[in-house]
């Protein structure tokens, strides 16, 4: 027959383990908590004022068939998108965000903005002789079209 003490032993070990597994599943929860809070953070940026007005901007790149290069008007909203989506490279590259959420929340935004965007962007890199500025968000881009191949 088992003694108090081996019983108390026993129980000992299997709140401990209990108490790893909770432990354990908190904390994947938080970090999936955190994961989401910060793309709804950088969203909740994304319709400011200023972005529309920049999407706006870069919608009339699309539009514009004037022979200026780089366009006089649109280079600010071009950066301040770029930038976004440069961040959200950068995060998606280094898994602290879950590419189904950022293609749910940015997919359409980034599929409309990516054309007329990407010649300024070309023209950044040659003009500053930076052949990896925004390369994030060719980055972004670029894995968002294989993750919807899958």
């Amino acid at each position: 027959m088992l003694d108090l003490s081996t019983i108390a032993t026993v129980v000992a070990a299997v709140s401990v383990v209990v108490g790893v597994i909770f432990t354990i599943l908190e904390l994947r929860h938080m970090a999936r908590t955190r994961r989401t809070d910060v793309i709804m953070r950088i969203y909740d940026r994304f319709g400011s004022k200023e972005m529309v007005e920049a999407m706006f901007s870069v919608g009339q790149l699309r539009s514009n068939t004037s022979s200026t290069f780089p366009p006089k008007d649109g280079l600010t909203g071009v950066t301040q998108i770029a930038v976004v989506f440069e961040g959200l490279g950068v995060l998606l590259e280094q898994d602290l965000i879950d590419i189904k959420l950022v293609d749910s929340l940015f997919g359409p935004t980034l599929d409309a903005l990516w054309e007329p965007i990407r010649p300024v962007i070309n023209w950044m890199r040659e003009s500053l002789k930076q052949p990896t500025f925004f390369s994030h968000f060719e980055y972004l881009r670029n894995r968002l079209n294989d993750y919807r191949k899958r």
